[in-house]
């Protein structure tokens, strides 16, 4: 009885780790076509981003780029989301930074300019980013994660609102952070299709925007 117990859990052990094998190699080869589908997509923008060609720069057959992606717009709604969180992670980090009780109040704004260059010194080195911008405001499809997106960034950044604005009414914070998280997201946009030579000035501007939006809501009171 023994031995069939001890058999039946060899015979188990051999199936996790073959599937967790088979679960490695799913997740390698779907990066594999993402990773190839966003250099196509700088290349060639997203009206470039063909199936057969995909395959091919992918190094993989037709059939596994069906198995994984069933439509070019899979892939390219695939390829928002890994943006879209890589960023945040970004942003994210960026606060953990910049937030810190120890800062008089009345100085607090002023680390917006160093949020606005830290988060737009990524977009920009980041060679798909304008495409996927573009994308995520155009497609019916993407606006909506574009949408869940800008929710769930704006809610991240609440607490940095209200560090900047101690005095801010707390039923103003969640619309606000909203607001002004879309205007940046525009200008954004703006500078990322400007040419390089505008950037430096654009960023200033922004980040000037922000600095003044921030004091003035500091002002802001029930």
């Amino acid at each position: 009885m023994n031995d069939v117990k001890q058999q039946e859990t060899e015979s188990e052990d051999r199936l996790n780790v073959r599937s967790a094998g088979l679960q490695n190699r799913s997740r390698e080869r779907i990066e594999q076509i993402i990773a190839a589908a966003e250099t196509l997509v700088v290349e060639t923008g997203m009206e470039g981003l063909k199936m057969r060609e995909l395959a091919r720069r992918a190094g993989v057959p037709i059939a596994s780029l069906y198995h994984y992606f069933p439509s070019s717009s899979s892939i390219v709604r695939a390829i928002a989301i890994r943006y879209l969180d890589s960023l945040r992670t970004v942003l994210a980090a960026e606060l953990e930074d910049i937030i810190d009780r120890a800062t008089p109040v009345d100085q607090r704004p002023r680390t917006a300019d160093r949020l606005v260059r830290h988060v737009l010194d990524y977009l920009l080195r980041t060679p798909a980013s304008a495409t996927i911008w573009d994308s995520l405001r155009s497609s019916p499809d993407l606006r909506q994660l574009d949408m869940e997106d800008t929710a769930r960034n704006a809610q991240a950044l609440e607490p940095y609102l209200r560090w900047i604005a101690p005095d801010l009414p707390e039923e103003r914070v969640p619309l606000l952070m909203v607001v002004m998280l879309e205007a940046v997201q525009a200008n954004v946009i703006v500078i990322m299709h400007s040419p390089k030579d505008m950037h430096p000035g654009l960023i200033d501007a922004l980040a000037d925007m922000l600095t003044a939006t921030f004091k003035g809501l500091q002002k802001l009171k029930s």
